[in-house]
């Protein structure tokens, strides 16, 4: 009986954590996200051409090489860690905004 319930608890936990970021990433605003936190240096087009991004050389996401040339999960580093230029948004960001950042990123892609 024990063992039962501990398959049980087990199946429930493993179940919760595969789903529940999934669950959460959906309620997260990602386009509210990128457009307070990105727009500044990326653009509204993902181009990088604003003042400040120019003068950083922030990445263009319009770019097939630039797109191509970064998985999702360096992405989401670069989001949290940031660069020599790009400020880091491990203190401002959660994991899951962080993440739900990347389809928005990705969506610039031609």
């Amino acid at each position: 009986m024990f063992k039962k319930m501990l398959i049980i608890v087990f199946l429930q936990a493993a179940i919760g954590y595969l789903v529940l970021p999934e669950i959460m990433a959906d309620d997260i605003d990602a386009q509210g996200i990128y457009t307070k936190s990105c727009v500044i240096c990326h653009g509204e087009d993902g181009t990088g051409k604003t003042d400040l991004g120019s003068g950083l050389g922030a990445s263009d996401f319009s770019d097939k090489a630039v797109q191509d040339g970064i998985t999702d999960e360096q992405m989401v580093e670069q989001i949290e860690n940031g660069s020599e230029k790009m400020f880091p948004f491990k203190d401002k960001l959660s994991e899951e905004e962080m993440h739900a950042l990347v389809p928005i990123i990705r969506a610039f892609a031609k």
